[in-house]
């Protein structure tokens, strides 16, 4: 008798436990830690979701993903890639929400000084080179006349020359904006600035 009576008091113990800790279940599920895979997880105020890229999207010419993700898929930008490879500046290029001036190939195939930007003795001048083609206040594609300043913290401007092309610095903007999800990409022909070596 004692023991069928043990046996029909446990299921009742058990129903109760559950019961009573329903409360801390409901505000575990409404505040996101619940480990239910039905309900979409709530995201912390002001951080956006993360989103899963298909592979395309990673890796067709000129990906949209964010600046890096351009440079490093585009056709036209392998020596500017191997630059903000080799630089200290590759994070932020990929997510900071910058602009990114990328200069085409053609700008380097010009003038090979840049190579010696790559050697470790340089490692100074070469992020300082790669910080003068990082922007920082643009917010569309669809005024980009202005003052913003670099990630070397000098003002740049981007502003039509006599031609009425539009250039910032030495580098001129051929006209291929494009809005990444991690920052705008400007593909410009020549240098922001010059190579300074010390």
């Amino acid at each position: 008798m004692r023991l069928s009576t043990l046996l029909l008091t446990l299921p009742l113990l058990a129903l109760l436990a559950t019961g009573c800790s329903g409360g801390d279940a409901a505000d575990a599920a409404e505040s996101g830690s619940s480990k239910d895979s039905t309900r979409p997880a709530v995201q912390a105020k002001g951080k956006p979701s993360r989103k899963a890229y298909t592979e395309e999207e990673l890796n067709r010419p000129y990906s949209t993903v964010s600046p890096w993700r351009y440079i490093a898929t585009g056709p036209e930008t392998q020596y500017f890639e191997r630059i903000v490879m080799t630089s200290d500046l590759a994070r932020t290029v990929h997510g900071s929400g910058h602009t990114v001036l990328v200069p085409r190939d053609m700008t380097f195939t010009e003038d090979r000084t840049w190579k010696d930007l790559l050697e470790e003795e340089n490692a100074e001048a070469l992020d300082r080179f790669v910080r003068a083609h990082i922007l920082t206040g643009l917010k569309s594609i669809k005024t980009l006349e202005g003052l913003y300043e670099d990630l070397n913290g000098n003002t740049v401007a981007i502003e039509r020359n006599e031609m009425g092309q539009l250039v910032c610095g030495g580098a001129r903007i051929i006209g291929q904006e494009v809005e990444t999800d991690h920052g705008i990409v400007i593909p410009v022909v020549g240098m922001v600035e010059d190579i300074r070596w010390n």
